[in-house]
């Protein structure tokens, strides 16, 4: 297992939970809000897959400040 396999793994269940309750909202604002949340894991997802696979030049403290910068709000 890679160092960031269990993170991603979260991670992904995360969006699958909040793709099923986007499915299930009607148009609006919450709904508007759950889509930029998926999409925020989706770029986190990617930026750990990118990171695990050793195809960023990002070391562990640049990637620990750059998620300190820019957290990840969304939950499911």
């Amino acid at each position: 297992r890679n160092k960031m396999d269990y993170a991603i793994e979260v991670l992904r269940h995360a969006e699958t939970v909040l793709v099923k309750k986007l499915k299930a909202m009607k148009d609006g604002k919450p709904k508007y809000a759950a889509s930029a949340k998926i999409s925020e894991l989706r770029d986190a997802i990617s930026i750990l897959s990118q990171y695990d696979e050793g195809m960023t030049e990002m070391d562990e403290e640049e990637l620990a400040e750059a998620f300190a910068q820019y957290p990840p709000t969304a939950q499911a």
